[in-house]
């Protein structure tokens, strides 16, 4: 069609164009900004949440009523509330926290003034259903209904209605790792059977959000309750440990006196200042005086160990022989050796170095490794006592062939109190203390533990010294100071 026969655009229809373009224009604007204030009120709660879950110093309670307050103030929901569970149940839900309109707040907590607070009982169908929301009208369920679903009298839900004039909820599952851990609960006055896009879109936003924080809180409240049982066991635990050390201490001191006095007596009865012995009187005394001097070591362990608690256990060193010490370690335990069928074999140096050493707590050491390898190896077996001048170290070892110690045990055999299952079922009325403090004695004396051994095949026992660190330093002669000689100097004043 030629140009000049095209029908002209009237200034009214252009002016009516432009018009509906304007309107079209500012629709669009306005869903736009209304889809924006959606976000940025979606976007807001999400920070609030986040905020909330930091604060972990915020109980469960808290967090929820914070979060149901943000919740009302960013929405025109009349009630919101929060279910979660708690830290001590599975099986129920407890309201936690709860916002509204003003009329929530002309009584002061009225869901709470039901006589209990409000629970949701898990067990109810719903919960195992895959749906993760709900509308419920409160004007058509049935109070028994309602009842049966939370848990509640009806009653109570007679109060509730009273309390809070509701006539819709809508209920969301919270849920985090696989398990609801809550429900949020959005109360209209109005009957309402649809939400709107926006509103279905929001609640799901934040049912995601709002799960996880109440998961962590929840999570957070129970580590916090079992680091309180664990805090208050160890407590207990360490009441009960002093109590034994204090026992141990009071013990040891009043057993050591009167064990002293038999040690002595009998002692003195077997070198004859109370007349002549026939051989088996001998033999008695010499197994009791060999007891009693057991008994002197174990209570010495016991004292030493109240020692170490306090801080009052110290090494005095003087100048040892030790190859001496071994040959009347071993004297005294050739009864014990005899009574048990096993052979005890020792070579003593004809020259062995002094050290200094606290002779006292180096016999216990020595008594308790001979002493465990007697009883520990079976009749006919042999033990071996190898004392050693390498030079730089001293080496003792004590080599038996006797049960051994199972390998899973051996990393806790110097422990306190600890005995191998193997070493109870054959000694029952042994301590455990025995290695540990040997252990103690070597270690603060500056030498180490030499331990080796296999089930079934036997055990080492012994320790190394270093020789030059517990030499005994050779006394430095006094010199004799010289008088200063005055006479010279009287002389020449008596010039003057």
């Amino acid at each position: 069609m030629p140009e000049d026969t095209k029908p002209a655009i009237l200034p009214f229809q252009r002016r009516r164009q432009l018009e509906r373009d304007l309107e079209h224009i500012t629709q669009e604007m306005y869903r736009r900004n209304k889809e924006l204030a959606e976000t940025n009120k979606t976007l807001s709660l999400l920070r609030t949440i986040d905020a909330l879950v930091l604060e972990s110093h915020a109980s469960l309670r808290m967090v929820a009523e914070h979060i149901t307050e943000a919740i009302v103030q960013a929405t025109e929901y009349p009630f919101v509330g929060l279910l979660t569970r708690s830290s001590h149940t599975r099986e129920e839900l407890v309201l936690s926290g709860w916002s509204g309109a003003d009329w929530l707040g002309k009584e002061p907590d009225p869901l709470l003034g039901l006589g209990k607070p409000l629970h949701v009982q898990l067990m109810h169908p719903w919960f195992t259903q895959i749906g993760s929301t709900a509308i419920i009208s409160l004007e058509q369920l049935p109070e028994g209904q309602l009842a049966d679903f939370t848990g509640c009298r009806p009653a109570d839900i007679r109060r509730l209605k009273q309390h809070l004039p509701l006539r819709s909820l809508y209920v969301v599952k919270l849920m985090a790792r696989r398990q609801i851990v809550g429900l949020l609960v959005v109360g209209y006055t109005t009957p309402v059977t649809e939400l709107s896009p926006a509103d279905t879109a929001l609640l799901d936003r934040l049912s995601e959000s709002i799960g996880v924080a109440l998961d962590n809180k929840l999570l957070f409240e129970q580590n916090q309750h079992v680091l309180r049982q664990l805090q208050d066991s160890n407590a207990k635990l360490v009441a009960l440990d002093e109590a034994k050390d204090d026992f141990i201490s009071m013990a040891s001191h009043q057993l050591r006196t009167p064990l002293t006095s038999v040690k002595g007596y009998t002692s003195m009865v077997l070198e004859g200042d109370a007349g002549k012995l026939t051989k088996a009187q001998r033999k008695l005394l010499s197994q009791s005086f060999f007891s009693a001097q057991r008994m002197v070591y174990l209570i010495a362990d016991l004292l030493n160990v109240s020692r170490l608690k306090t801080g009052k256990f110290v090494v005095e060193p003087a100048p040892v022989n030790l190859a001496t010490v071994v040959q009347e370690e071993l004297d005294q335990l050739k009864e014990a050796g005899a009574s048990h069928s096993v052979h005890l074999l020792y070579k003593r140096p004809k020259r062995f170095p002094e050290l200094m050493l606290d002779e006292t707590k180096t016999r216990q050491v020595i008594m308790n490794f001979v002493d465990n390898a007697i009883y520990y190896t079976p009749a006919g077996g042999h033990i071996e006592v190898h004392l050693e001048d390498k030079g730089s170290t001293i080496e003792l070892r004590v080599v038996d062939d006797g049960l051994g110690v199972p390998k899973k045990e051996q990393p806790h055999l110097f422990t306190k109190f600890y005995r191998a299952a193997n070493a109870r079922k054959a000694r029952p009325d042994g301590t455990g203390l025995g290695l540990f403090m040997a252990k103690k004695v070597i270690l603060a004396q500056g030498g180490v533990v030499i331990f080796k051994s296999k089930e079934g095949k036997g055990s080492t026992f012994g320790f190394s010294l270093p020789t030059a660190k517990l030499a005994v330093k050779p006394r430095t002669p006094v010199k004799k100071s010289k008088r200063p000689v005055l006479n010279n100097r009287s002389t020449s004043i008596d010039k003057k």
